[in-house]
């Protein structure tokens, strides 16, 4: 769900291994659910998106919320291409179109793929000018037999800079600073790529999900493999989320706010 990809298999699962998340049981038809992202690019010297929101019914799911984040890092396999996982969900409607509202600006999002496809997108090749860190609305028309009549509002994520990083003698822990949000209702995420001696591309990370204050630390024990590698990077993204219960019929929606470190560039 989340927009770029180099981040987008890794972050998702420690978000939803590591934020508080609600899964949910529905009944033998399932609950109906609206997922979607909110994804930062640069354009010029401002900034697009390109929101995408799918529905669906399930019998069951993990959510993402990202004011449950904690300080956390671990060591895993890496991926470019990352995976693909498998759900058991029927595709749902949620009306002719979507309105999306970003500052003062009201966009439509249409479902433009065939019956086959649920995402509601931007028909704007370019996406949807905005500043990261706007409110954001979500109207949702809704279908009588799909996804209810429903409106939801949320922050986007805000823009940041990383401090600069220094790489710490092998043994210590590996420390990191960026411009912190403007409240804890934001999750920061880093990822410390790395070549293991016998691979030829990036192939191991430690992964860490950090309380958006500004600063963070990797710990000492699992921080070696990354200082001594003679290929490693680091990349960031902040990611802002709306979790949201609906009660008749018990429907949920969550959608991920996210502002990536380098940033990628708009069409």
């Amino acid at each position: 769900m989340i927009r770029n990809r180099s981040l987008a298999v890794l972050l998702l699962a420690t978000t939803v291994g590591l934020a508080a998340c609600d899964g949910i049981t529905g009944t033998t038809s399932g609950s109906p659910i609206g997922v979607g992202s909110i994804g930062a690019r640069t354009k010029g010297t401002g900034f697009t998106t390109n929101p995408q929101i799918a529905f669906y019914r399930v019998s069951g799911a993990t959510f993402v919320s990202a004011p449950g984040v904690r300080d956390t890092c671990y060591l895993a396999a890496y991926s470019e291409s990352g995976g693909s996982g498998t759900t058991t969900a029927s595709i749902l409607n949620a009306g002719n179109y979507l309105t999306v509202g970003t500052g003062s600006r009201l966009d439509t999002l249409k479902r433009t793929g065939g019956a086959l496809d649920p995402t509601y997108r931007s028909t704007l090749a370019a996406g949807i000018p905005y500043t990261p860190g706007d409110s954001v609305v979500i109207t949702v028309p809704g279908d009588r037999t799909g996804f209810p009549t429903s409106t939801f509002r949320g922050k986007t994520a805000e823009a940041f800079t990383m401090g600069q990083l220094v790489v710490p003698p092998d043994g210590s822990p590996i420390n990191v600073t960026w411009t912190p949000a403007s409240d804890l209702n934001a999750a920061m995420f880093i990822t410390f790529r790395y070549r293991s001696a016998l691979a030829t591309t990036l192939d191991r990370q430690i992964a860490c999900s950090f309380v958006d204050d500004g600063s963070g630390q990797v710990p000492a024990t699992i921080a070696t493999a990354w200082i001594t590698a003679t290929t490693r990077d680091m990349i960031a993204q902040r990611v802002r989320t709306i979790l949201s219960q609906i009660d008749v019929p018990l429907s949920y929606f969550n959608i991920i706010s996210a502002f990536d470190w380098p940033t990628p560039i708009s069409p």
